[in-house]
């Protein structure tokens, strides 16, 4: 069992409840979370005014499918938006549309299966003003390498990891100096 892990297990046996301050139910920080025959563990993080948005259960019904492999998407995990190239695809009822146009994009999963790359992590699934979830677009890393002027590297260490997403990590490479 990774370290993690063992956190997040030992984090469900606390006592403690909070009210979620969006939803409104009470709930447990850390819990299980399951959609469409998938369970996770998760930990949702604290606001401002020291609680969390929304309890477990509500969290749950966030939960959309990929639209290639039909698995989950859990609220706090990349996303990939990609457009079928086939001419014969059928759109899955539960496939999630992010732009009809210029062309149509559909919000997928970032897993082996799906995904070309890592990086095409093109953003993450949150929780909408709704109650329901929404995609939180973030540059790919192709998107990123393409804008950057001069030589520069982009270093990506975690592809699940928002706060990295939102601030990259970007170094210039400068030619060395004559010795």
């Amino acid at each position: 069992m990774k370290r993690y892990d063992l956190y997040l297990y030992l984090a469900r046996l606390s006592l403690r409840r909070y009210m979620a301050t969006i939803c409104g139910h009470h709930t447990k920080r850390t819990g299980k979370v399951s959609a469409f025959g998938h369970t996770i563990t998760t930990k949702m993080p604290i606001n401002e005014e020291g609680s969390v948005d929304y309890c477990l259960d509500c969290i749950a019904k966030m939960a959309i499918r990929c639209a290639w492999c039909g698995n989950p998407i859990f609220i706090g995990k990349p996303i990939t938006l990609y457009t079928p190239v086939s001419a014969d695809f059928k759109i899955p009822e539960y496939a999630v549309v992010y732009e009809r146009e210029p062309s149509l994009q559909l919000v997928g999963c970032l897993r082996w299966d799906c995904a070309e790359t890592g990086a095409d992590r093109a953003g993450f699934w949150v929780p909408g003003e709704d109650g329901k979830g929404r995609v939180e677009r973030v540059p790919t890393v192709y998107e990123m390498i393409f804008a950057m002027k001069g030589s520069s590297m982009l270093l990506v260490n975690d592809t699940g990891d928002i706060a990295e997403a939102r601030n990259p990590n970007i170094i210039p490479l400068e030619k060395p100096r004559g010795r």
